[in-house]
């Protein structure tokens, strides 16, 4: 009996992942891939805002960049991301925004700015919550007193 929750657990896992994969089969019929001047780079429409990225692996030319701008190499992306990329597609990726950096330096500064944005509005909803927090303990207090 203990054998087959694991089973039903892996069968309910795989359901899932079949669902997303339809899912994303339906995408690329409305939204296909478009190729761009670099054999491993596309650019599919409601994925990622439209940026390039490596086909197949999602992952973006700008989360590439940014990677090595962190320090990492291209063989220590690789060996992170590992089976999902390879070295010709991390280069490739790096050859890309080396074609393009105004582009890709755009993309850069645009996500910097969303992540100062919901830094800064998770913030404030923190301290909403926290002076929430206080007025109620506050409420409860006095009328515990009465």
């Amino acid at each position: 009996m203990t054998e087959k929750r694991p089973l039903q657990a892996e069968l309910k896992s795989l359901r899932t992942e079949v669902q997303a994969l339809k899912e994303q089969m339906t995408r690329y019929a409305v939204h296909p891939p478009m190729a761009t001047d670099h054999p491993h780079i596309v650019r599919i429409e409601g994925v990622q805002s439209g940026e390039p990225m490596i086909r197949g692996a999602y992952v973006t030319v700008r989360g590439i960049v940014e990677l090595t701008r962190l320090g990492q190499t291209p063989e220590q992306i690789v060996a992170e991301h590992s089976p999902r990329l390879s070295l010709a597609q991390v280069h490739d990726a790096l050859s890309y925004y080396y074609d393009h950096p105004a582009e890709i330096e755009t993309y850069i500064r645009e996500h910097r700015g969303a992540l100062k944005r919901a830094t800064k509005l998770s913030r404030e909803i923190a301290g909403q919550r926290k002076r929430g927090k206080s007025t109620a303990r506050a409420k409860g207090a006095a009328h515990a007193r009465r």
